[in-house]
């Protein structure tokens, strides 16, 4: 592997680069990289040579290969756009996980805290079974849906049967 001389000229680097007929020998050569359509090893100086197509649109001989050039360390089977998708993919899935879990949890606080809620609404003299039943629901389907009329009489208001829990209530 020959090492980048800093007196080495552009024309030099070029010249280094071209005479590789072959992907492998093009590669162990230091800052080149492999033009695969074209068939041809070309200067390669980016710090990040899978990004060179970015910044050097003319990396390669022919304009629709940029993306299809091989560098180091990924070899001569894999081209920066397959390795850049790769890339891409694979923090696409992560981003998404991490949504998908961010709403889970923020689901989950706001049930947890609409629970509290519900039952720091349920005064402390009701049964058992009607806080459960009221929590679950989420609101009070015991409760009349229909407002009471100013003309009802009293005796209207009393409760059909007298029960334990009427004692509970009252006392």
């Amino acid at each position: 592997m020959s090492s980048l001389n800093p007196l080495e000229t552009p024309d030099d680097h070029l010249r280094r680069c071209w005479r590789q007929q072959s992907c492998s020998p093009c590669l162990s050569e230091n800052a080149c990289s492999w033009c695969p359509f074209t068939q041809s090893c070309t200067p390669n100086t980016h710090p990040l040579p899978l990004l060179a197509p970015i910044s050097q649109p003319d990396i390669c001989p022919h304009w629709s290969e940029r993306w299809e050039v091989r560098t180091q360390p990924l070899g001569c089977n894999m081209s920066a756009i397959t390795a850049l998708s790769i890339l891409l993919s694979i923090l696409s899935t992560i981003l998404l996980g991490l949504l998908a879990w961010t709403t889970t949890v923020a689901y989950r606080r706001l049930r947890r805290a609409e629970w509290d809620w519900t039952r720091a609404s349920i005064p402390f003299n009701q049964p058992q079974f009607w806080t459960k039943w009221h929590s679950t629901s989420g609101r009070s389907r015991w409760a009349s849906s229909v407002a009471p009329s100013s003309s009802s009489s009293p005796e209207e208001q009393q409760p059909l049967l007298n029960s334990h829990w009427d004692n509970v209530y009252r006392g």
